[in-house]
C-alpha cells in the first residue's frame, strides 16, 4: 500500500488534537478523590473492625477471664466464651468483607450499598447500648471508657461517609 503524504484529510474522519500536558478535567479530579475516599474509609473501616476482631479472639486470656469465672456454673462460662467466640468470628468476616467493598470501585451495586450500610447501622446500635450501659472499668483504666465510646461512632462514620460521599457524586 502507498500512502499519498499530499493528500488532504477526509473530513469526516476527527482526529483529536494532541495535548502538550495532560490538563485533568474537574470531573476527573472529583472521580478520583470519590474512589480515593472510598478506598481509605472503607479500608480504615475494615481494619478497625478487623483488629476488634482479633482483641477479641485473645481477650478472654489477656483479661484472665478464667479467674474471674471461678464458682460460676459451667454452663455460664460456656456461654460467656462461645458469644466472645462468635462475636469474634462475626465481626472478622464483616471486616474481610468491608476490606473486599474498599478494593472495588464505585459505582458498586446496590447490595454492596446495603451490606455497608448494614455494617455501619450495627456499629451505631452497638455504640448506643455501649454508651447507655457503659463497661464498668476500674480506676487506673478510666481513659478506656473515651475510647471504647468513641470506637463505634468512628466505626460508624467510616462505613457510611463513602456512601453518603457517593450518592452526593451520583446525584
Amino acid at each position: 500500500m502507498i500512502w499519498n503524504v499530499h493528500a488532504r484529510p477526509d473530513p469526516a474522519i476527527r482526529v483529536p488534537e494532541p495535548r502538550t500536558r495532560h490538563e485533568p478535567q474537574a470531573k476527573d479530579v472529583t472521580a478520583t478523590t470519590s474512589r480515593r475516599l472510598w478506598f481509605v474509609s472503607l479500608g480504615l473501616g475494615g481494619l478497625l473492625d478487623c483488629s476488634l476482631a482479633l482483641y477479641h479472639s485473645i481477650l478472654p486470656y489477656h483479661m484472665n477471664w478464667a479467674q474471674g469465672l471461678v464458682g460460676v456454673p459451667d454452663s455460664l462460662t460456656w456461654a460467656l466464651y462461645a458469644l466472645n467466640f462468635s462475636w469474634s468470628v462475626i465481626v472478622f468476616l464483616t471486616a474481610c468483607l468491608v476490606l473486599h467493598a474498599a478494593r472495588l470501585t464505585p459505582p458498586v451495586d446496590r447490595f454492596v450499598q446495603v451490606a455497608l450500610f448494614a455494617v455501619g447501622l450495627f456499629w451505631l446500635i452497638h455504640g448506643a447500648y455501649t454508651w447507655l450501659h457503659p463497661l464498668p472499668l476500674p480506676g487506673a483504666f478510666r481513659w478506656l471508657a473515651g475510647v471504647l465510646m468513641a470506637f463505634p461512632a468512628v466505626a460508624a462514620v467510616l462505613h457510611w461517609l463513602p456512601l453518603v460521599v457517593y450518592r452526593e457524586r451520583s446525584a
